[in-house]
This record gives structure tokens, C-alpha cells and sequence, in this order.
């Protein structure tokens, strides 16, 4: 996979480099954070000519199409919700669990992706105009959002708890089981806020790296629920839980 990446990597770089419409190209996701492995993805980001998404688009399907052959491709329906083009592609003559994800911004864009503390270091492939600014997050950008999120947890909680214990009495295992998910989440919003609060919006997503490891072991035995009896113990220490961490929030983010 090593092999197979590097060549792969300097292959589509010099396809690129070489195309004036496009200014900056880095690479993100685990490579970009160190967490690279032989089930990693590609996670690409572009900025380009205001006027040339779609042709940026058309020319990397001419070109994986002639080099490897495109087995799936998938073009999110615009306007995404980040603002930008993105775009999946599967290709053949490739490792297993190999794809790409393929982010093609304006060069008029803003929310580029490229906060290092939320993205890791994001590796330049190259850089035209000198567009790529890794700077972390501003404070007051964080301390908002944080508070935003504080507060919609602590003021509508209450209800996803109460629908959860209703669902498990009734024995409704598909609602309850839907429900406990949403508790088990809120509750990890709220471990977001305290070990990496400019990930708060994150959710689930790599609180491996993040949280410490009594806390991912204890997540790891909550997630794997056999029956009612035990979602209802389980939920019981959550919401427990989830008290304690709204109090102890409470002075830096209410």
C-alpha cells in the first residue's frame, strides 16, 4: 500500500502541477494528522480558478479514467453545506479500501479547511499563490461556537433522555436503540468541549486520539449494547454522567 500510494501520489501531482488553472493542492485527513495507515484514504483539497470546478473536475475523471479506470464516482449536490465542490471517486487497479475525496475550492472561497488545529498539518503538494495558512482557530472564533454548543446541550437534553427511558419501557427496541445513540453523542459533545473544544462539532469522530483512554474504553463498552435491560442500566450512568460534566462546564461555558 506504501508502494502503491507513493507512486500514485507523485503521478497525480505532476498532472496538477501542471494545470495553470489550478493554484494550491494539499493533502489532509491522516496524513495530514499522522494518523496514516494502509486503510487510509486520499483526502485532497484544491483551489482553483473561480470559473473552473467543472473542468477541474472533468479533466482528474479523464484522467483517472484513462490511468486506473473508475469503478464508483459520487459528485455531492451543491450547495454542500462547507460551501465547496467535493467529489468521491473508487477507482480500479487499486488497493482495497482505497479511494478518493476530492475537495475543489474558489480561489474567492473562504473556510478553506486548513486550521491546524482542527485539520492537522496538511501537507502542500504545492502552492502557486501562497494560499495555504495552516493558523489554528482564533479564540474568540472557538469560545463562541463552544458556548453555542454548551448551552444547546444543557437546555434540550432533558428531552432526548426522557424519550430514550420511554422508548426502552416500551420496549421499542429500533427507537430505543436510535435514542440511546443520540444520548451516548451528547454526552461525547460535551467530552468534545472539555479535551478538544475546537473539535466540538466533531461528534464521535477520532475521539480515540483525542480523549483519554479510560474514557474511549468506557464509550467502547457503552456502544456495544446487547438488550433493553442493559441500554437502561447504561443510560442511567450517561445521563449520570453527563450532570457531572454540565456542572463542571458550567463556569467556562455557560
Amino acid at each position: 500500500m506504501h508502494d502503491f500510494r507513493q507512486k500514485f501520489v507523485e503521478k497525480l501531482k505532476d498532472f496538477l502541477q501542471n494545470d495553470n488553472s489550478i493554484h494550491c493542492v494539499w493533502e489532509g485527513g491522516s496524513a495530514a494528522t499522522g494518523y496514516l495507515d494502509d486503510y487510509s484514504d486520499l483526502d485532497l483539497c484544491l483551489i482553483c480558478a473561480d470559473d473552473q470546478v467543472d473542468n477541474s473536475f472533468q479533466k482528474m475523471h479523464d484522467y483517472f479514467a484513462e490511468n486506473y479506470g473508475i469503478r464508483k464516482e459520487y459528485r455531492l449536490p451543491e450547495p454542500n453545506w462547507h460551501g465547496h465542490s467535493q467529489c468521491f471517486y473508487l477507482l480500479e487497479n487499486t488497493p482495497e479500501f482505497f479511494y478518493l475525496d476530492v475537495l475543489i475550492e474558489k480561489l474567492s472561497a473562504g473556510n478553506r479547511f486548513m486550521e491546524s488545529d482542527r485539520h492537522g498539518n496538511g501537507l502542500v503538494w504545492f502552492d502557486k499563490k501562497s494560499l495555504f495558512d495552516p493558523t489554528p482557530t482564533p479564540c474568540d472564533e472557538i469560545n463562541a461556537k463552544t458556548k453555542r454548543y454548551y448551552r444547546s446541550m444543557r437546555d434540550s437534553s432533558w428531552v432526548i433522555f426522557l424519550e430514550v427511558k420511554k422508548q426502552i419501557f416500551r420496549e421499542n427496541i429500533v427507537d430505543a436503540a436510535a435514542t440511546y445513540q443520540q444520548v451516548l453523542h451528547r454526552l461525547v459533545i460535551l467530552w468534545n468541549l472539555k479535551y478538544r473544544p475546537a473539535k466540538c462539532d466533531f461528534g464521535l469522530r477520532y475521539t480515540y486520539r483525542d480523549f483519554p483512554p479510560e474514557i474511549c474504553s468506557w464509550l467502547e463498552k457503552k456502544m456495544l449494547v446487547t438488550d433493553l435491560n442493559q441500554m437502561q442500566k447504561n443510560v442511567s450512568e450517561i445521563e449520570q454522567k453527563f450532570e457531572e460534566l454540565i456542572a463542571e462546564l458550567a463556569e467556562k461555558w455557560s
